[in-house]
C-alpha cells in the first residue's frame, strides 16, 4: 500500500496557509476544506474556515483514538456535535457571535475497517474509485454563484476592466451583491434585470430565492447552510443540525479498490493519473488555458497574479 499527498494554499507566495486541511490515521484518511469567509473572521490567529477544518480534523482524530467514532451517519452528527461544542465556547469567549457567520468545513472521509471500506462526504469535496468513479456532491446554490460571476465579469470585461483588477470587481460584486453593486454603479440598471432573467431561466424551480441571495451577494450565503427547507439549502459542518443536501456515506469491499482519492475543489478536472504529479499536471493545464474560470472549467473565484482560485489538496491511497 502506498499513500500520497499534496496540499498547496492558494496564495502563490505561500504567505499564509489555506483552509484545507489532511488528516491521516492507521487506515483512515480524510480531507477537510474550510469555507471562506468574505469578512475575514479570525480564531485562535487563523482564519475561520481554517479553524473549522483543524477542528473537525481533531474530532475525527478523538473519536477514533477513542474508539467512539461511529461506521454509519451518525459519524457525520459526531463531528458536527464537537465542532458545535468548540464553537460555543468561543461565542461565550467573545471571538464569536452568536447570530453571526459559523465556522464551516466541508469532509471527504474514507475508512479502512478490514474487509469494508467506508465512505463519508458532506459538501463538495470528493472521492474518485480505481481511477474512474467520481463522487463529487455539488450545491446548487454554488451553480448560481457561478452564472452569475461568469455575466458579471464578462460585463465588466467589456468595459475595459482586465487582468487582477476585473478578477477584483467581480469578487466585489459577487461577495457583496448586485443591489450594493446597483447603488455603486458598477452595474447597469439593464444588466441588472438581464442578470436577473437569466436566473430565472437557468434555475426556475428555485429562481425568486437564488435572486433574492445574489442581490445580498455570497456574504449572506451562511443562511443557506443546514436549510433543508430552502432550495438552496445545502449541508455543512458549522454545528448546527445537519440539513440540506450534500451529505453521502456509502461502503465498498476492500477487494474492490485499488486506489482511492481524496479532494478539495480547488482541483477543477480530474486527471488521468492516480498520481500527485498527475493532479498538478491537470492542475498546471486548466491554469494555463482558462485562469479566469469562466470558459472551460467555470468556478465562483478565478486566479490572479497573487493568488490561485483556491486552495487544493489530494489524498491518495493506493492498494495494489
Amino acid at each position: 500500500m502506498q499513500i500520497s499527498s499534496f496540499n498547496r494554499s492558494k496564495y502563490r507566495s505561500f504567505e499564509a496557509p489555506g483552509e484545507d486541511v489532511i488528516l491521516i490515521l492507521t487506515d483512515l484518511y480524510a480531507l477537510f476544506d474550510g469555507a471562506t469567509d468574505p469578512t475575514k473572521t479570525m480564531l485562535d490567529g487563523i482564519t475561520s474556515g481554517r479553524f473549522a477544518a483543524f477542528t473537525c480534523a481533531e474530532a475525527v482524530s478523538r473519536l477514533w483514538a477513542t474508539q467512539k467514532l461511529a461506521h454509519d451517519e451518525e459519524l457525520l452528527h459526531q463531528v458536527n456535535a464537537q465542532l458545535e461544542q468548540v464553537l460555543l465556547q468561543k461565542i461565550a469567549q467573545g471571538q464569536l457571535q452568536a447570530e453571526g457567520k459559523p465556522p464551516s468545513t466541508t469532509m471527504a472521509l474514507a475508512w479502512d475497517i478490514g474487509d469494508e471500506l467506508l465512505f463519508f462526504l458532506l459538501g463538495d469535496s470528493g472521492v474518485r474509485l480505481n481511477g474512474k468513479e467520481e463522487i463529487i456532491l455539488r450545491k446548487q446554490i454554488d451553480h448560481v454563484s457561478t452564472l452569475a460571476r461568469m455575466t458579471i465579469f464578462k460585463l465588466l470585461r467589456e468595459q475595459d476592466l482586465d487582468g487582477d483588477e476585473l478578477e477584483y470587481q467581480t469578487r466585489q460584486v459577487v461577495y457583496f451583491g448586485l443591489d450594493k453593486a446597483l447603488e455603486q454603479g458598477v452595474l447597469k440598471g439593464s444588466h441588472y434585470q438581464n442578470l436577473l432573467e437569466r436566473i430565472k431561466l437557468n434555475f426556475p424551480a428555485s429562481a425568486e430565492e437564488g435572486i433574492s441571495f445574489l442581490k445580498q451577494g455570497v456574504v449572506s450565503q451562511h443562511r443557506f447552510a443546514n436549510q433543508e427547507k430552502l432550495p438552496l439549502g445545502y449541508a455543512a459542518l458549522n454545528g448546527k443540525s445537519l440539513a440540506g443536501e450534500g451529505m453521502l456515506c456509502f461502503s465498498r469491499p476492500k477487494s474492490s479498490i485499488k486506489s482511492l482519492e481524496l479532494f478539495t475543489d480547488g482541483y477543477f478536472s480530474l486527471p488521468d493519473d492516480v498520481t500527485v504529479a498527475g493532479w498538478e499536471k491537470e492542475f498546471a493545464q486548466i491554469e494555463s488555458i482558462d485562469p479566469c474560470k469562466i470558459d472551460s472549467c467555470p468556478a465562483i473565484k478565478g486566479s490572479t497574479s497573487t493568488e490561485f482560485s483556491d486552495d487544493r489538496s489530494v489524498l491518495i491511497v493506493q492498494y495494489a
